[in-house]
């Protein structure tokens, strides 16, 4: 059986740098690999007998963690974690299994409601800011704000009723073949209801190892995925056979525009 090669020094402090600042609050962390800094990097001690002396990085950062509130952190990242799930589900197949009283396009918005509050409640209490903001943060920002835009532009178009009623006349609209317009939006809302609940994961995890700001990428996702999610399932709802109704493009922005500006006001709150 191979022999696994020995960790570095460098290697070591980065792995152990990753798990502690997973486990420990931000403070707490930060000054853990100052110290294991200094004992990794002591001149005497030696490579190959890293592990055997301080643990794997994950079993020396077990070791600093308080469990209590390491617990805590895992069931406040599961319950937003599954809230990405189901968004990211809703908007790939417009379908669900809930019955609580609401119709199914409100379900994407009722886990921002949700999501939102816990997370800045969490961050905002046990965050850090380091440093000025990164323009790697403000670069993913600024380009799901610019798609957020085209999309919401796009949807307008197509859900005209003018549109709309050109679109599915009977020489346009069959049970066998659909407008071009109608199938882009809904290939359009599936696969960015996937790649926005992946981006928002990854703002969760760099908000809690890196800085708390990063949340920002999570409240944007969270935000735009639950106006996908509420399009889709209206889209999936609707019956264009039976005819075009003149209130189907003010009743969709009506409701998702207010979504929309509230999530906005969450992320910039992330920021601050």
């Amino acid at each position: 059986m191979k022999q696994q090669k020995p960790l570095t020094k460098e290697q070591y402090l980065k792995k152990f740098s990753r798990a502690v600042r997973w486990r420990l609050p931000p403070q707490e962390s930060e000054e853990a690999i100052a110290d294991y800094r200094e004992l990794i990097f002591q001149e005497e001690r030696e490579e190959s007998r890293l592990v055997e002396e301080l643990g794997t990085p994950v079993q020396a950062a077990h070791l600093l963690t308080d469990v209590k509130a390491y617990h805590r952190w895992l069931a406040v990242f599961a319950v937003l974690a599954f809230g990405l799930f189901l968004q990211a589900r809703w908007a790939w197949t417009a379908w669900h299994y809930l019955f609580i009283g609401l119709r199914a396009w409100w379900y994407p918005v009722l886990v921002m409601a949700v999501g939102l509050p816990l997370s800045l409640y969490w961050f905002r209490r046990h965050g850090q800011k380091n440093g000025p903001l990164s323009w790697k943060l403000v670069l993913p920002l600024a380009s799901i704000l610019v798609f957020a835009l085209v999309w919401l532009a796009f949807m307008w178009y197509v859900m005209d009723t003018q549109t709309l009623a050109t679109l599915t006349t009977p020489e346009n609209f069959t049970i066998y073949y659909e407008p071009w317009q109608l199938v882009s939006l809904r290939t359009l809302i599936m696969y960015s209801g996937v790649v926005c609940a992946a981006i928002a994961l990854a703002g969760l995890v760099l908000a809690k190892c890196r800085d708390r700001r990063w949340l920002a990428l999570y409240t944007l996702c969270l935000t735009v995925g639950a106006m996908l999610g509420f399009a889709i399932f209206i889209l999936h709802a609707m019956d264009f056979t039976s005819g075009v109704s003149k209130a189907t493009q003010a009743y969709i922005f009506i409701r998702i525009l207010p979504v929309g500006a509230v999530g906005l006001i969450g992320t910039g709150v992330a920021l601050c």
